[in-house]
């Protein structure tokens, strides 16, 4: 018999140090933020598959049921696939909500003995194997394409994606890469979920420490926090400040950042009776990026939509996909030379009052037993180079990476 959920205070088992991950058994889910951590265990049921734009009223139904069968106050927590047609979302047996440990970046324990000492960073192909998808002179030439396709008009902006896919000498420990990728960003949204397919032998563990907030619900306040427009990070302060302040200026990624907000502010308008939206994108940054962002906030309607609602409604934003919607996603399945999987998608929780909050999956990676795949992807626009892009992809993977212990990118 599933036991019903329960709350914690402070739980040391339940801390950033002990991630869900493989062997963690089946549901497993850790969200964690500046303020909160919450970690899941176990499985009370599964969220049935739904189609497209309706995930969310399938999640809101499935949590009234567990209210009817007696759960006082159920959680849909997990993740879904850039394309929809994948889920991994649970109503789980245990839930435990703890104040966050103060994350200060600088903060990341030292490299394992799984990739190599401290004093001898490991590169991409030291005891490790290496296959990135697809390698970089085709990523170069999709973006050339791409640029020849918005030439034409066929539309405004597009994401390309590359992939890799590392096989370390033994399993990883995944308590100890999601420590690092915390402590390189203390203000993202860190995050394991359990994904595995149940047609797969073992578990896949989806982890990461995402930037974006896609939507956020508390109450009647929605927040939405979208990026777009990237410059990587100098170890120089002189020339790292140089680079955030080029950011700030740039024209290609100025458009490229409007493009995201006036579509995010479109989507949340027939939902809200006010919204707040930015005149100009401020400049954050992460261990390794510069990004261009607006914190766009709402009034909801009364009956308002639940977070998981709001959320699918927004995604995929031309963040992670492209502008107009419908001719960025045909570009990137001709483009793009894999499936993208849960990378782009969306993860957190939503409880039965319909508060919860939602991260895009970007700054991830998926790990099965030795196996890491990870992912990295920029927008083109008019005014992108293929070697800027490939330039920015570089930069994004170097977060996964240096979680990892390595030091090379690909």
């Amino acid at each position: 018999m599933t036991s019903t959920p329960t709350s914690a205070g402070p739980d040391p088992d339940v801390s950033l140090d002990v991630p869900p991950g493989p062997g963690s058994g089946p549901g497993a889910f850790l969200f964690s933020t500046r303020e909160s951590t919450l970690r899941t265990t176990g499985v009370r049921t599964r969220v049935p598959a739904a189609s497209p734009g309706s995930v969310g009223a399938m999640a809101a139904a499935t949590l009234a049921a567990e209210r009817a069968a007696g759960n006082p106050d159920p959680l849909v927590v997990g993740a879904i696939g850039f394309a929809h047609g994948e889920a991994r979302l649970v109503v789980p047996a245990h839930v435990h909500r703890t104040p966050t440990v103060a994350r200060e970046a600088g903060d990341a324990p030292p490299v394992p003995p799984l990739v190599a000492p401290p004093s001898a960073p490991a590169s991409v192909g030291t005891r490790w194997d290496f296959r990135a998808e697809p390698p970089p002179p085709r990523y170069a030439a999709a973006v050339a394409r791409a640029l020849e396709m918005i030439a034409e008009g066929e539309f405004e902006k597009v994401v390309l994606a590359r992939a890799a896919t590392l096989t370390a000498p033994e399993p990883l420990d995944v308590a100890a890469v999601l420590e690092r990728l915390a402590a390189r960003n203390p203000t993202g949204y860190v995050f394991a979920a359990d994904v595995t397919d149940p047609q797969e032998a073992g578990p896949r563990t989806l982890l990461g420490n995402s930037p974006e907030l896609l939507a956020a619900r508390r109450g009647d306040a929605v927040v939405s926090h979208p990026l777009a427009g990237t410059a990587p990070r100098s170890p120089d302060p002189e020339e790292d400040a140089r680079r955030g302040e080029v950011l700030a200026r740039s024209t290609k990624d100025l458009r490229e950042h409007a493009l995201v907000v006036d579509r995010v502010a479109e989507r949340l308008e027939p939902f809200c009776t006010s919204l707040e939206v930015p005149s100009a994108p401020s400049v954050t940054r992460t261990a390794s990026l510069w990004h261009l962002g607006t914190r766009i906030e709402g009034k909801l309607r009364d009956p308002a939509p639940t977070s998981l609602q709001l959320a699918e409604a927004l995604h995929p934003t031309p963040a992670v996909c492209g502008e107009p919607t419908g001719a960025a996603r045909a570009a990137i399945e001709e483009l793009e030379e894999f499936p993208r999987g849960f990378y782009t998608g969306l993860v957190g929780w939503c409880d039965a009052a319909g508060d919860g909050e939602w991260a895009v999956t970007i700054r991830c990676a998926e790990v099965a037993g030795r196996a890491v795949r990870v992912y990295a992807g920029a927008g083109v626009v008019e005014g992108s180079r293929p070697e800027a892009e490939l330039a920015e992809t570089a930069a994004k993977f170097r977060t996964l990476l240096h979680a990892l212990g390595l030091e090379a990118t690909p």
